[in-house]
């Protein structure tokens, strides 16, 4: 189905609010010049009534029945449409009737049938008359009284008050309509301008961004939004590009070796000796690039959110024991003296061990590899302030401040000296970064140059299961 334009579907909306405010509008304007016209009308023939009881209360009694006509001729003459006045008694014998009553031909009840006072409304050909009737009591004789006015030119005015509202109502509505068209069209320029923009920025150009008009309104906010959306897009798309660029360069190193030592042993006849020297160095590059590889594919999972690591209950002290047990040996080679505290050994967590055990593997193997021989390396797992907390020490050779913000990032090495045997490939702790952050760990890190540092990886979400041991477990390892 096809939908119309944002421009057409606001001015529709206009459109119809506009017709039925107007409609309402009109509606309330009529009935109210009705209402008040009714109104004043009513009043001057109450006010009438009263005039002409009290006419009649002064005269009646006093004058004879002959000269009572001209009284009431005169009265009636003398009256605002007083001309319209007609009077009979009880017994039904009129007492006056003016000749515009008679030609009209309005019908008097008797006085006895007549209530107090009532209104109503009757049309004569093309005359319109508005007439009250009400009884009046002169000296225990009962009158009906009924007085009438033209309103004929009230009603003439009414209907050209609302053929004037029928005929302007549909110009307004047009011209309306016209207005809210092109009103429409200059708001919605701004959001094009937009759109062209966005619609132009190719992925070669995602360093460019919208002109945010300084209006204070949605248009300025939407325009910000876009923009801070192009610099997130512009971030990741630089990362993937460092990072695919990266990977190239740490992959073309091995290959290169491998091919290079395959090349030399191939290329004469060589000993046994030599040949297995270099299918050695072959497997060892071969292995480091299969870590790699195994590296790269774990940071672009975790980028993709393909890979969801499958939590249950861990228990947190003996994932740090393994890593423990593990970099023992890569210690003793180095002659670094190595040590690991675990206070609290029955912390549980829902986690992952198998990444939980290669977070600490990366942060127990980066210590002992960044410091020198004669070195020493401490490691301590408490529960401080209802959190459980890893803290990993070295004496090592530190990292620069300038380092500090990016040793998390991929492929980055703060020692710039050191050889892909003794640095590694610079992954390891942007891996152990996604796993502290898929466990709610936040992980820090403290040094100083020259004097070692002090990773600290603390969990937000644990719980202790027993409380805490009288002897807490201490194993060291010392040169």
């Amino acid at each position: 189905m096809m939908r119309l334009p944002i421009r057409v579907r606001l001015t529709a909306w206009y459109l119809a609010v506009l017709c039925v405010c107007l409609a309402i509008l009109g509606g309330v304007i009529l009935v109210a010049a009705r209402a008040s016209v009714a109104r004043i009308i009513d009043s001057d023939l109450s006010a009438r009534l009263t005039a002409t009881r009290i006419f009649m209360e002064q005269h009646i009694s006093s004058e004879p029945p002959a000269e009572l006509q001209d009284e009431f001729q005169e009265y009636s003459a003398s009256q605002p449409g007083g001309a319209l006045l007609q009077i009979k008694e009880e017994s039904g014998e009129w007492i006056f009737q003016s000749l515009s009553m008679q030609k009209c031909a309005i019908e008097l009840a008797p006085s006895s049938a007549a209530e107090s006072s009532r209104f109503s409304s009757t049309v004569r050909g093309e005359r319109s008359f508005r007439i009250i009737t009400g009884k009046v009591a002169v000296r225990a004789r009962n009158y009906a009284v009924q007085i009438a006015t033209d309103t004929t030119n009230f009603t003439l005015v009414l209907q050209r008050l609302k053929w004037l509202l029928l005929i302007s109502t549909p110009l307004a509505i047009g011209l309306a309509l016209a207005g809210g068209y092109w009103l429409s069209s200059r708001a919605l320029v701004p959001v094009r301008r937009v759109t062209e923009t966005a619609r132009s920025i190719g992925g070669d150009e995602l360093s460019r961004r919208l002109d945010i008009p300084q209006t204070g309104d949605e248009l300025q906010f939407l325009a910000q939004t876009l923009n801070d959306m192009l610099a997130r897009i512009e971030n990741s798309f630089k990362r993937m590009t460092q990072f695919t660029a990266d990977a190239s360069h740490e992959l073309r190193t091995p290959v290169a070796i491998m091919r290079t030592t395959a090349e030399i042993a191939l290329r004469q006849k060589r000993d046994e000796e030599t040949y297995r020297k270099a299918l050695q160095e072959v497997l060892e590059e071969a292995e480091r690039t299969s870590s790699l590889i195994d590296d790269l594919l774990t940071l672009a999972r975790a980028d993709s959110a393909a890979q969801q690591l499958e939590l249950s209950p861990t228990n947190i002290a003996e994932g740090i024991e393994m890593a423990f047990s593990r970099i023992k040996f890569l210690a003793a080679e180095k002659t670094v003296a190595v040590s690991l505290q675990v206070i609290q050994r029955e912390v549980w967590i829902e986690g992952n061990h198998e990444a939980l055990l290669r977070l600490f593997l990366v942060l127990f193997d980066n210590a002992v590899k960044y410091t020198p021989a004669g070195g020493k390396v401490s490691a301590v797992f408490d529960v401080v302030k209802g959190r459980s907390v890893f803290r990993i020490q070295d004496s090592g050779i530190g990292i620069a401040p300038e380092d500090l913000p990016c040793i998390f990032e991929r492929f980055y090495r703060a020692d710039k000296t050191r050889t892909r045997k003794q640095g590694g490939s610079g992954l390891g702790l942007a891996i152990a970064k996604w796993i502290a952050d898929a466990h709610k760990a936040e992980i820090r890190v403290e040094s100083t140059l020259g004097k070692g540092s002090v990773f600290t990886v603390e969990f937000l979400e644990s719980r202790i299961e027993l409380a805490q041991q009288d002897d807490a477990l201490s194993v060291s390892l010392e040169k």
